[in-house]
């Protein structure tokens, strides 16, 4: 290039500034890029160190005592209250490395059994820490959505304990999970605490939380099967469950950008009509 200046892209733009200018006109009601950047490489890089200290316990042979572990699953659990997004996500992560902390797929049937109630059991104690914390949240809807879907999920682990029916995970889904992230994160994204705005908004919300936790639901407790299982990603193994999480809630993370866009469009246009409508000083 002539006189040596690297392009800058866009308008003159430096790419990360690019980015910075597209994350400001989309989302006008969400923190400047670098804090969103900060947080997202700091909860990458959590869940990225739990993976590889799990793979390596699980190499080395290193097994943790089930006190141990509850311990660590209620207080990894406690950070919901404070950072929802980043605590839900931790939690949730713990969930799925506790069963090679345990070495469960060793262990005799009785032993697996035993894990999978204590694990339903333990799974509740999140959920009840994210209505805690989403009781000051302004979207009654949302909150008696929450509510709701803990409620029913409840009765199902109940049932599942007195009965030891699996298919009762399948008709009682653990959505709250979902319900409560796409929240969190259209909170974060659009600066504003209503999501639900109408029937229209509350089925799609509704729908884009249940059907990947209900199809989550069906290959662990009904089939007892991944999908990974049966269909060979070109990929390596360690990538392809990843790979099917991101396929599974890519719907529901772009339905939530959009409607955290449109509300934080709106917020700025109604500010915009409140400034104009304003009566001139002096």
């Amino acid at each position: 290039m002539r006189g040596g200046r690297k392009a800058t892209g866009v308008a003159g733009l430096p790419s990360p500034l690019r980015t910075a200018r597209w994350i400001r006109d989309t989302f006008p009601g969400a923190p400047p890029a670098s804090h969103l950047l900060f947080r997202a490489v700091l909860l990458v890089s959590v869940v990225f160190v739990g993976d590889r200290i799990t793979v390596s316990m699980e190499h080395r042979g290193w097994i943790l005592g089930r006190d141990a572990v509850i311990a660590v699953r209620l207080l990894t659990a406690l950070p919901v209250l404070r950072f929802p997004l980043e605590g839900m996500v931790v939690a949730m992560e713990v969930d799925k490395w506790d069963w090679y902390w345990l070495s469960t797929g060793t262990q005799p049937e009785a032993s697996q059994t035993l894990y999978q109630e204590w694990d339903k059991a333990l799974d509740l104690f999140p959920l009840a820490l994210a209505l805690v914390a989403a009781r000051a949240w302004d979207d009654p809807t949302m909150r008696r959505l929450l509510a709701a879907t803990f409620a029913l999920r409840v009765v199902g682990v109940a049932a599942f304990l007195a009965t030891q029916q699996r298919w009762l995970m399948v008709a009682f889904p653990n959505v709250v999970e979902n319900l409560f992230l796409i929240w969190v994160v259209f909170r974060l994204l659009a600066g504003r605490d209503r999501l639900v705005e109408g029937r229209r908004t509350l089925a799609a919300v509704f729908g884009i939380a249940l059907a990947p936790k209900l199809a989550a639901e069906y290959f662990l407790h009904y089939i007892e099967r991944r999908p990974w299982d049966w269909v060979d990603l070109p990929m390596p193994d360690g990538w392809e469950p990843r790979a099917w999480v991101v396929a599974a809630y890519l719907p529901a993370l772009l339905v939530t950008l959009a409607l955290a866009s449109r509300a934080g469009r709106r917020a700025v246009d109604e500010a915009g009509r409140v400034g104009e409508n304003r009566p001139a000083q002096g």
